[in-house]
């Protein structure tokens, strides 16, 4: 079964074919092709694609091998490198795809940052790798200042102090990053259903290639699994279904 990580990725490649689908190969430039509301914004799209996919092999890297790293070594420095790598790398993939979701013009954009807000890897992110001394909660007065307890920084563990011992928590990074996975997966999923509506206007049957290719994503990243045979003229595949196991 995909991981939440994998799924990530398979739609961030999606997307990627869909842009090109429309850029490549078209009398039009690229913000003409897309519908962009400025010539300056197909160079954004274009980093902000390189951005998540980047972003994603960082994640890869490290869920396979935690905070500890791939070394033999016991090192706490590359503990503390890996833990704020980690925050920057999610923190950068929320941000392009945020982008996206705003050069592609879908609706409503505060309320997606909204949903980015609630994460878990993002507030730890704001608390030990960019306003460790001046952290302000929403809609609180004060800031606090927060940092990783050392004892209790390994594997999937982050044990975190605020204002020096005040109140510690533990956060399972594993199951942090899954829910950034959904998350940002979720959004991706709302940008490429409003680009292919959009770039592709008129062209109903482009509109609906692309609609079957998201209803495979969707039923890939509800925990099912397509197995694909064949060639090109004669395409097979198998598609399993997993349903709740019954008491």
């Amino acid at each position: 079964m995909n991981s939440p990580l994998t799924v990530l990725e398979r739609y961030a490649d999606a997307f990627r074919s869909l842009v090109n689908a429309r850029v490549w190969g078209r009398d039009e430039s690229p913000d003409q092709a897309l519908r962009l509301n400025d010539r300056r914004d197909w160079e954004f799209i274009c980093v902000a694609m390189d951005v998540v996919g980047d972003a994603t092999l960082a994640l890869q890297n490290f869920l396979r091998f935690s905070l500890d790293g791939p070394s033999r070594y016991e090192d706490v420095g590359e503990r503390y490198l890996r833990l704020y790598g980690l925050l920057s790398a999610a923190y950068v993939q929320q941000q392009a795809v945020l982008k996206l979701y705003s050069l592609m013009n879908c609706p409503k954009p505060k309320e997606v940052q909204a949903e980015f807000n609630t994460l878990e890897i993002r507030t730890l992110r704001h608390q030990l790798a960019s306003h460790s001394l001046d952290f302000l909660s929403p809609g609180g007065s004060k800031t606090q200042a927060f940092v990783p307890v050392r004892i209790g920084l390994s594997g999937f563990a982050c044990m975190v102090t605020e204002n020096r011992g005040s109140e510690t928590r533990t956060v399972k990074l594993d199951d942090a990053i899954l829910e950034h996975c959904k998350a940002v997966t979720s959004v991706i999923d709302r940008v490429y259903e409003k680009s292919a509506k959009t770039i592709f206007k008129g062209q109903s049957h482009k509109i609906a290639e692309f609609q079957d290719k998201l209803k495979d994503l969707r039923f890939v990243r509800d925990g099912n699994i397509i197995l694909r045979g064949g060639d090109e003229e004669n395409p097979l595949q198998i598609r399993i279904v997993f349903v709740g196991a019954t008491k």
